[in-house]
């Protein structure tokens, strides 16, 4: 189906850049710490310095979330790189999500640094150029992350992620009404919907950020042309050349 995206065992063999990279810096990094997945793009140019992509993925989900989404994002624009959430979900450790304690986004901050610098070690990358984006609670910590340090990213983008009110999210705002954002939400979500949004107008407003939204005839899913307008914003501003989007409405491929 052409709306569905694929999952990463069907991928198996046919993607070999994506990979599973253990960075370490010492030896007493934690498991959270050492976790993070990585995507080169096709026909790899060693000599350019590729935007980069920074995922952060939904609750119940891990790192290898990007394998699913790289594919249908882009196989050859970015490098791209996942760190795993930093709580786990489940007693094996097999999914995890973002906390949004004060703790927690200290850590996570910890985290999506070392992957910047996990990704930069491993390609070329353009560091004036590294977007973050998540998808459902990874969105809520890629706002948090990108507005305390709106300065180290060339933009955001939430997915389904409600816009965080706790934590003093706002507290670097003459740097962060530089930072371009898009907010893509589903209609129908209980999380991130119309409501939360519109109470979100206000704010948004108030701080005067440049904050592109867009809607969708979903819930919290992602859609395939979620992905696809994602990478024509991201474009447009990598390129200073405007995007065409696609108006034609896709079926969902991933519960958050």
């Amino acid at each position: 189906m052409h709306n569905r995206l694929i999952n990463s065992l069907e991928l198996s063999g046919r993607v070999p850049t994506l990979e599973t990279a253990h960075h370490q810096t010492s030896s007493e990094l934690s498991h959270f710490e050492n976790q993070v997945c990585l995507f080169g793009p096709e026909r790899y140019e060693a000599k350019y310095d590729y935007p980069l992509v920074v995922w952060l993925h939904s609750s119940n989900s891990d790192e290898h979330e990007l394998e699913s989404v790289m594919p249908v994002l882009s196989l050859q624009n970015y490098v791209a790189c996942a760190p795993r959430g930093t709580i786990a979900c489940d007693p094996a450790g097999k999914r995890f999500r973002w906390g949004q304690s004060e703790a927690a986004i200290a850590i996570a901050e910890e985290v999506l640094f070392d992957a910047i610098q996990c990704a930069s070690s491993h390609f070329s990358i353009d560091h004036k150029r590294i977007f973050l984006a998540g998808f459902g609670s990874g969105a809520t910590t890629a706002w948090r992350v990108a507005l305390r340090y709106p300065s180290r990213f060339a933009g955001i983008i939430s997915v389904c992620g409600d816009f965080p009110s706790t934590q003093r999210p706002l507290n670097n705002l003459v740097a962060a009404r530089e930072l371009p954002m898009l907010w893509m939400f589903g209609a129908e979500s209980e999380s991130c919907g119309i409501t939360q949004v519109c109470e979100a107008l206000p704010v948004l407003h108030a701080a005067r950020l440049t904050v592109d939204i867009r809607q969708y005839p979903c819930g919290d899913e992602l859609l395939t042309n979620m992905l696809s307008d994602m990478n024509s914003w991201i474009m447009e501003r990598v390129t200073n050349q405007p995007a065409t989007y696609d108006e034609t409405p896709e079926a969902m491929f991933s519960n958050n």
